[in-house]
C-alpha cells in the first residue's frame, strides 16, 4: 500500500486562528528545517512516519512503510487551544525530534469546523481545557469529517479517569505534558493514522467494487442464483427472479422458503444436473424445461459450478440460467421447416439432385434412388452422367456450362451500382437418360452457398472445378409419356392429312375404276375363253382390283371407312394366318406359334385381323432374308393395370388379348422409329414394297380400338406388341348363301353425277333384267321420277353429287314412295354413314368401285327381302 503524501492548502487566515511552521530562531521549539508558515512541508505525516518509524521495528508489514522513506519530511498539525506557547512548546519539542510539523492553531468551533473541512489533517491535537471547545466536541467534529482523522487529547496533568473516558469515546491517545518530549506517542499516532488511511481507502474501493459487481449482477439479463448441493435456492438477483416470474428476489425466496421448492426445472433434470456438477464439477449449457410461478413451463439453459468448503466438499452451487424459450421456438421453426422442405424435397415426382462444381452428387431426392433402385448412399459423391449412364462428354456438362456463362455474361453486364436482383439462370433441355430408361425435360440452375455472395456471382470456371460454395441444381422432369402422345398426335395429325387426300381422291378415283372395271367385266362376258382379248381383259380387272384394294386400304389406315365388326376368336384366324405364311416362308426361317388363350373374343373385322397379322410376317420375314432366323408369333390373353406404362398411352386398364410377332433380323434403327407408321415411309427397294404395310397395321389396330407398340434393337430384332380389348359377346357362326342369278323387273332410276359410270351402271343393270333410266344431274332425274313416281322399282344414286347428293335426293324419293327399293353408292362419305342411311330406309349401301357380284348381290338381298 502506499499513502498520499502531500497535505491540501490550508485556510485563509481568520481572526482567533493562528498558524506557523517552526518557533522562532531562539525558542526551543525553532523550526530547524524552515520553510512556509502557510502551507505544510512536502512529503505531509509520510515523511513525518518515516522519521519516527526510524526508531521503531516494523510491526504491520501490509501497512510497512519503509524507514528511509520517512526521513526529512513534514506532517500537517492542528493544535486546538487557546494557548499559543502549547503549540509552539508541541511543534519546538516535535522539532528538535528531527521532525517538520506545519501546525495551524484555532481556539472557537467556527474556525474549526472550517478548518476540518477544508484539510486532510494528519494528526489533530486537542487541549482538554481550551474555553468554549470541550474535547468531546472536537472529537464529534474531526471523526464526522472523516472517521480516520487521528486525534490526540492533551492534559496539563495526569487524568486517569478522564483518560479512560476519551479512549472509550475514541480518541486515540492521551498524552500530559511529560509525554510531549516522548516521539514514540507521536510515531505509534501517526502510524495507526496511516493505517486508518489506507484502511478507509481500502475499504471506499471495495465498496465502489461491490456496488460495481453488484450493478452488474442486479442487471444482468442472466439469472445468477446461488444454492445448496440439494438445490435449495440462498441467493438471486432480480433477472433470476423476473424469469421465474416472480416481481422481485424477495418475493420469490418468500415463496421458495414457504413451499420448500428447491430449483424449480424438471425434477428428474434437475438431480441429473446436480449429480453433474458435484461429479464433474461443472455443467455448462443444459437445456431442460422450467416452471413459472404461475405454473406454465418454458426452457432454460444452466451453466454452474460447485462451491468447495475447507475440507473439500461442496459448500454451495452458483450459476447462471438464461430464458432461452424463444430460441427453443426458432429451434423448433428451424426443424419443421427443415422437415417440411425434407418431406417435399422427397416427395417431389420429379428427379431432384444437388450437385457440386465438378457435378457430382452432393444430394438427391427419393425419386432419382427409387428409379435406380438403389439407396440414396450409394449414388452420393458420384458423378451425375455416371449415375444417369451419360457419357461424361454429353449434354449435361455442355449444359451446365452454359447455364454458368449465362450468369457471369448477366453479371458482367449489369452496372456495378445496380442493385442486384434474384435471378435464375436456368437451362433446359430434353435428354434421353438410359439408367431411367425414359426422356426427361432437364434443368440446370446454377447457386452459390455464400450468403454474402449476389446472385450469378459464380465464374464459368466454378462449373467444372470445385468452388466451395458453389453448386447446381438439376431438376428432371419425365416427359416420355408427353414424348409419346406428341407422336401420337402427329401421327393422328398424319392421319388425318392423308385422310383428307384419300377423301378428296377417293371418290374421282373410284369413279375411274368403277367405269374401268365394269366396262372390263361387261367386254370379259363378251370375250371367248381362252383368246388372248380374254387373258388381257383378265389382267385389267385385276390390276383395277388392286387398286381398288389401295384405296380401301388408304380409307382404312385414315378410319375414313366403316368396319363390319362382329366378335371374333383371334386365335383361329392366328392359326390359319400362320399355317399360309409357313407355306411361303424360306427354308431358312423357322416360324413357331404359341397360343396360350383359345377362347378369348374380340370385336373385329375377319379379313383386316388377317392382314395386320400378314403384314407383321411379311415385314419380320423380309428383316430375317438375308442371314435367316426365327419368328415367334405369340397370342395370349392379360390383364394390364397400367397400358401408359407399357408405351400404351390411349388405352384404359382392363383385359385385353395381346398378339406379338417377335423376329431376329437386322431391327429398326433408332432415327427411323418414329417414322415406321407413316404411309408410304419404307426402306425397301422400290419393287419391294409401297410402304402402306405398317400404316394399314397402325390404322386397322386404332379402328378396333386397340393399340400397337414396338421395341427393337439393331442386329438383335424386332418385337410388336398389338393389344386388343377383349369383348363378351359370343361369336356366332354365320352362313353366306352364294347369291343366285339375278332377274329383275320393272325400272331402274340410275343417278350418277360421273356420266361414264351411270352408263356403265345402267348397262349392268339392263343385264340383270330390269329397264334402266340414267341420270347424271340429280335435280334432273327427280323431276323425272316426281313426274311419275309410281313407274320406278328401283334407285341406284352416287351419294356425292352436285347440287343434290344421293342422301337427299333418297329421302325425296322415299316420301313420295315409301316401299322404293334404294340403293346407295359411295366412294366414303362423312356426312351419311350405312347407320344413317338405314334409318332413312335405303336398303343397302355399297362402296365404290361397285362390280357386278357386288350389285347382284345387293339385289338379291333386295328382293329376297322384298319376297319375305
Amino acid at each position: 500500500m502506499t499513502f498520499v503524501p502531500d497535505a491540501p492548502l490550508l485556510p485563509a487566515h481568520k481572526p482567533g486562528m493562528r498558524r506557523t511552521s517552526a518557533p522562532a530562531a531562539d525558542s526551543p521549539l525553532r523550526n530547524t528545517h524552515g520553510g512556509s508558515a502557510i502551507f505544510p512541508p512536502p512529503g505531509g505525516a509520510e515523511a513525518a512516519l518515516r522519521l519516527l518509524l526510524s526508531t521503531l521495528p516494523d510491526t504491520d508489514e501490509r501497512l510497512r512503510i519503509p524507514k528511509e522513506r520517512l526521513m526529512g519530511t513534514r506532517f500537517s498539525l492542528l493544535v486546538v487551544s487557546d494557548s499559543e506557547d502549547l503549540a509552539r512548546a508541541l511543534s519546538s519539542t516535535l522539532s528538535t525530534a528531527g521532525y517538520d510539523p506545519a501546525y495551524t492553531l484555532v481556539d472557537n468551533p467556527m474556525d474549526l469546523s472550517m478548518v476540518l473541512a477544508e484539510e486532510p489533517w494528519d494528526i489533530v491535537a486537542a487541549a482538554a481545557d481550551c474555553p468554549g471547545l470541550p474535547w468531546e466536541d472536537i472529537l464529534a467534529l474531526a471523526r464526522s469529517v472523516r472517521e480516520t482523522m487521528p486525534v490526540v487529547l492533551l492534559l496539563p496533568d495526569a487524568a486517569p479517569e478522564l483518560a479512560r473516558e476519551a479512549v472509550a469515546a475514541g480518541v486515540d491517545d492521551v498524552l500530559v505534558q511529560d509525554d510531549w518530549r516522548t516521539s514514540a506517542a507521536f510515531v505509534r499516532i501517526l502510524r495507526e493514522g496511516v493505517r486508518r488511511k489506507e484502511l478507509s481507502r481500502l475499504w471506499d474501493r471495495l465498496r465502489g467494487e461491490e456496488r460495481k459487481y453488484r450493478g452488474m449482477i442486479d442487471n444482468s439479463v442472466l439469472g445468477i442464483f446461488q444454492c445448496r448441493p440439494w438445490g435449495e435456492i440462498i441467493s438471486a438477483n432480480p433477472s433470476f427472479a423476473r424469469i421465474f416470474g416472480f416481481q422481485d428476489t424477495a418475493q420469490m425466496l418468500r415463496h421458495y422458503t414457504r413451499n420448500s421448492t428447491r430449483l424449480d426445472i424438471v425434477p428428474e433434470h434437475r438431480e441429473h444436473m446436480l449429480t453433474t456438477i458435484r461429479t464433474a464439477g461443472l455443467v455448462s449449457g443444459f437445456e431442460t424445461q422450467a416452471f413459472r410461478k404461475d405454473g406454465s413451463t418454458f426452457w432454460v439453459s444452466v451453466s454452474a459450478r460447485p462451491i468447495l468448503g475447507e475440507s473439500g466438499e461442496v459448500a454451495a452451487i452458483e450459476g447462471t440460467v438464461e430464458d432461452i424459450s424463444e430460441r427453443k421456438g426458432m429451434e423448433a421453426r428451424i426443424i419443421r421447416a427443415k422437415q417440411e422442405w425434407e418431406k417435399t424435397f422427397d416427395n417431389v415426382p420429379d428427379i431432384i439432385a444437388i450437385l457440386d462444381g465438378d457435378l457430382n452428387l452432393r444430394r438427391a431426392n427419393r425419386a432419382l434412388s427409387d428409379r435406380l433402385g438403389v439407396h440414396p448412399r450409394d449414388i452420393i459423391g458420384r458423378h451425375c452422367a455416371d449415375v444417369l449412364g451419360l457419357p461424361r462428354l454429353s449434354l449435361l456438362p455442355e449444359l451446365a456450362a452454359r447455364s454458368a456463362l449465362t450468369a457471369l455474361s448477366e453479371q458482367n453486364a449489369a452496372p456495378a451500382d445496380a442493385e442486384a436482383e434474384p435471378a435464375t439462370h436456368r437451362q433446359s433441355e430434353e435428354i434421353s437418360i438410359p439408367a431411367l430408361n425414359g426422356t426427361f425435360l432437364v434443368s440446370l440452375s446454377p447457386f452459390s452457398m455464400d450468403d454474402n455472395a449476389t446472385p450469378g456471382s459464380q465464374n464459368a470456371d466454378s462449373v467444372h472445378g470445385s468452388a466451395g460454395g458453389t453448386g447446381i441444381v438439376l431438376v428432371a422432369h419425365e416427359i416420355t409419356r408427353r414424348k409419346q402422345l406428341e407422336a401420337q398426335l402427329r401421327q393422328a395429325h398424319k392421319m388425318e392429312a392423308i385422310g383428307t387426300l384419300a377423301g378428296g381422291i377417293a371418290h374421282d378415283f373410284n369413279n375411274i375404276l368403277g367405269v374401268m372395271m365394269g366396262y372390263t367385266e361387261m367386254s370379259l362376258d363378251e370375250a371367248e375363253r381362252d383368246t388372248r382379248l380374254y387373258r388381257r381383259l383378265g389382267e385389267v380387272l385385276t390390276a383395277g382390283r388392286r387398286a381398288r384394294d389401295l384405296v380401301h386400304q388408304i380409307l382404312t389406315f385414315s378410319r375414313q371407312e366403316e368396319l363390319d365388326l362382329q366378335p371374333l376368336q383371334l386365335a383361329s384366324i392366328v392359326k390359319e394366318t400362320v399355317k399360309l405364311m409357313r407355306a411361303s416362308l424360306p427354308s431358312n426361317i423357322r416360324i413357331r406359334l404359341e397360343v396360350r388363350d383359345e377362347s378369348s373374343t374380340i370385336q373385329a373385322n375377319v379379313s383386316q385381323m388377317q392382314q395386320v397379322l400378314m403384314n407383321l410376317c411379311t415385314n419380320a420375314a423380309h428383316a430375317m432374308r438375308d442371314k435367316g432366323g426365327a419368328m415367334l408369333v405369340h397370342l395370349d390373353r392379360r390383364r394390364v393395370a397400367d397400358p401408359a406404362a407399357e408405351g400404351f398411352s390411349t388405352l384404359a386398364p382392363g383385359e385385353y388379348v395381346m398378339l406379338s410377332v417377335t423376329d431376329s433380323g437386322y431391327g429398326i434403327r433408332p432415327e427411323i422409329m418414329e417414322n415406321i407408321f407413316d404411309p408410304f415411309f419404307t426402306t425397301k427397294k422400290p419393287d419391294e414394297g409401297t410402304g402402306m404395310g405398317l400404316a394399314l397395321v397402325h390404322g386397322i389396330v386404332q379402328a378396333h380400338n386397340g393399340g400397337i407398340t414396338v421395341r427393337s434393337k439393331p442386329e438383335e430384332g424386332t418385337r410388336f406388341d398389338i393389344l386388343f380389348p377383349v369383348a363378351q359377346e359370343t361369336p356366332q357362326r354365320r352362313v353366306h348363301p352364294a347369291p343366285a342369278a339375278m332377274q329383275g323387273m320393272g325400272k331402274a332410276l340410275i343417278v350418277d353425277d360421273e356420266a361414264p359410270l351411270a352408263e356403265v351402271m345402267g348397262e349392268m343393270v339392263e343385264r340383270m333384267g330390269y329397264e334402266a333410266v340414267v341420270f347424271s344431274d340429280s335435280g334432273n332425274a327427280l323431276q323425272h321420277f316426281l313426274a311419275q313416281p309410281h313407274a320406278f322399282h328401283l334407285l341406284i344414286t352416287d351419294q356425292t353429287m352436285p347440287g343434290l347428293t344421293g342422301g337427299e335426293l333418297a329421302r325425296i324419293v322415299l316420301k313420295h314412295r315409301p316401299d322404293m327399293q334404294v340403293i346407295l353408292c359411295t366412294g366414303f362419305s362423312e356426312q351419311l354413314s350405312p347407320e344413317e342411311a338405314k334409318s332413312m330406309g335405303i336398303r343397302q349401301y355399297l362402296l365404290k368401285p361397285v362390280l357386278r357380284d357386288d350389285l347382284r348381290a345387293a339385289l338379291h338381298a333386295l328382293n329376297g327381302a322384298a319376297a319375305t
